[in-house]
């Protein structure tokens, strides 16, 4: 009787560990994923906001007073901005879609520049 019981909790105790480990994985794998969408949808982002600024007749005017290392410093510090405010400016859905279907990737990343281009240059000026 007591080796039945021994048995059969050493049994549970493998089988319990397989589908941690399973799930262990899977998660693992779906925080990577996540992760390189992310990442994928900042490279996007900074490109798409570099376009975006040069097509601003603010910044146009702006720019011309600056010499070519400030410009490029300004450029990168609002476009790291709106690609720090990118995950928090689409859906897990949106994303998701994004990374699989291009036409919904350049929707995306249109609108999470539009929506945080202009705070982000008024961030920066703000604080010069």
């Amino acid at each position: 009787m007591k080796s039945s019981i021994f048995l059969i909790s050493a049994c549970m105790l493998a089988l319990g560990g397989c589908a941690t480990t399973a799930s262990v994985n899977e998660n693992t794998t779906a925080n990577t994923t996540q992760q390189l969408g992310m990442t994928a949808l900042k490279i996007a982002v900074n490109a798409e906001c570099i376009n975006k600024i040069n097509s601003i007749p603010a910044w146009q005017v702006a720019s011309k007073l600056m010499t070519e290392n400030q410009r490029q410093n300004t450029q990168t510090e609002i476009c790291g901005c709106v690609s720090e405010k990118a995950p928090y400016s689409v859906t897990a859905v949106d994303l998701a879609t994004a990374t699989f279907d291009p036409n919904a990737r350049a929707s995306v990343v249109q609108q999470v520049v539009s929506n945080t281009v202009t705070s982000c240059i008024n961030e920066t000026f703000g604080k010069k």
